[in-house]
């Protein structure tokens, strides 16, 4: 849930939590204000005396707002979020992939002669120099930027992806 958090948190979409019983199981998170929640209802119980009001507060947005639904890792709609850990795989496949997909096959068709023996790619290198530019420049190829979130301690790595 973290992962989709820090995504609206980036879009600078509303979201609330509610816990029915004062534990993280128990917490559901919602779009939209929780004021406004709050204020709508207060205004639909106004002149009823209501005991329980945190867990009718909860009925009440699960019957009114939209519940938030995790966004899963492999869940690559327009943004990719990931933990600092998933960003680096990530990174190291990508430029893995442009290795055995665009410079492999081009210096397969050089025509080197005897000097072939001679040249050989540096992976390490290249990679070295490739990851100068960050990991923004290789996972996100709409702008190229690497954006990160914090959601409850954890920090989220956000790429916009088209």
């Amino acid at each position: 849930m973290k992962r989709r958090l820090a995504l609206m948190q980036h879009l600078g979409e509303e979201f609330f939590i509610v816990m029915a019983d004062d534990t993280e199981e128990s917490a559901k998170v919602y779009e939209g204000n929780e004021e406004v929640a709050r204020e709508a209802f207060r205004a639909d119980i106004e002149g009823t005396e209501e005991p329980e009001i945190e867990s009718n507060f909860e009925i009440f947005c699960s019957n009114n707002y939209a519940e938030v639904e995790e966004l899963e890792e492999d869940d690559n709609g327009d943004y990719l979020v990931l933990t600092d850990d998933e960003a680096d795989e990530k990174w190291e496949e990508s430029l893995d992939s442009y290795i055995s997909e665009i410079i492999e096959p081009e210096i397969e068709k050089m025509e080197l002669g005897d000097l072939s023996y001679y040249i050989k790619f540096d992976e390490e290198s290249w990679k070295s120099d490739a990851k100068m530019d960050g990991r923004g420049h290789r996972l996100s190829g709409y702008d190229g930027n690497e954006n990160e979130e914090e959601i409850e301690g954890e920090i989220f790595y956000i790429y916009r992806l088209n």
